[in-house]
């Protein structure tokens, strides 16, 4: 039950928030492990000139500015796995955005079962109740 919010310093068209949306499903899936139906995938987008980096703001031309939050429960995945998930995200940005600024950032937090929910219940509860 991931949850992935992608932000973007740019205003992306349909079929761009679709191939996104696809590929990092498919990504939590393949590489992390994670059912499709339980991915969610959040973008949001905003004007180059709210990112900046090293105190300058982006300019329209500019690689876009863009960052990665991923959340999963803490202990389901390796570091391999997630050194790949981190590569291929970056990968996906910039074949479906162009090019990204150096400075793209992928976080994967990992959130303890007790402190992350689904559904009204706690992944620990979750988990307890399929034993």
């Amino acid at each position: 039950m991931p949850y992935i919010n992608i932000r973007l310093g740019a205003t992306l068209n349909a079929s761009q928030h679709k191939q996104i949306y696809t590929k990092t499903t498919s990504l939590m899936n393949t590489i992390m492990g994670k059912r499709r139906e339980v991915t969610v995938v959040h973008i949001q987008e905003s004007e180059p000139h709210f990112w900046s980096t090293n105190a300058s703001t982006l300019e329209a031309n500019d690689p876009i500015g863009a960052y990665v939050d991923i959340k999963v429960t803490e202990g389901t995945n390796t570091p391999e796995e997630k050194a790949e998930m981190i590569s291929e995200t970056v990968k996906m940005l910039k074949d479906n955005v162009g090019v990204v600024q150096e400075a793209c950032y992928v976080v994967i937090d990992d959130i303890p079962a007790n402190s992350w929910g689904y559904n009204g219940k706690t992944q620990a509860m979750r988990a307890a109740s399929t034993l």
